[in-house]
């Protein structure tokens, strides 16, 4: 007689465990991957570069800043993963989205400060002893 009522309960065990095992919440790398998708869809395109400022700062001394205008240079981000730009003559590179806002271009990682529909910022660092670079570029539409 036991048997009998440990056999349902048995069963409804295994359905739920069955039930369950099918049901997957949406994980941290699909949604990293959705953004980057999200990302690389929002870069796609002609970009021209409106204003360009590189900082130097050397020690704890007040960084000089040097504010470019730009004249006609432009980055057109492709879906093949590479980027075409005059900003050296006409030059073609690669280019990979990855994740926390962050690109790889020249072969340096370059953070998103800002992605909207027409405006387009990043920047990077570098420090070579006690001196620090830092280059920003703003696009537009």
């Amino acid at each position: 007689m036991k048997t009998n009522k440990f056999l349902p309960i048995l069963i409804l065990l295994i359905t739920i465990l069955l039930g369950t095992a099918g049901c997957k919440n949406s994980s941290s790398e699909d949604e990293e991957s959705d953004a980057i998708s999200l990302t690389q869809q929002k870069i796609l395109g002609r970009w021209n570069l409106v204003e360009f400022i590189e900082e130097t700062t050397v020690g704890n001394q007040p960084p000089e800043i040097i504010n470019n205008d730009p004249q006609n240079i432009y980055f057109e981000f492709l879906a093949n993963g590479r980027v075409k730009t005059n900003a050296e003559g006409e030059e073609e590179y690669s280019y990979v989205v990855k994740p926390d806002n962050i690109m790889i271009l020249w072969e340096k990682e370059q953070k998103i400060m800002e992605l909207t529909q027409n405006k387009f910022t990043f920047s990077n660092t570098a420090t070579e002893g006690n001196t620090t670079y830092k280059q920003t570029y703003f696009l537009t539409r």
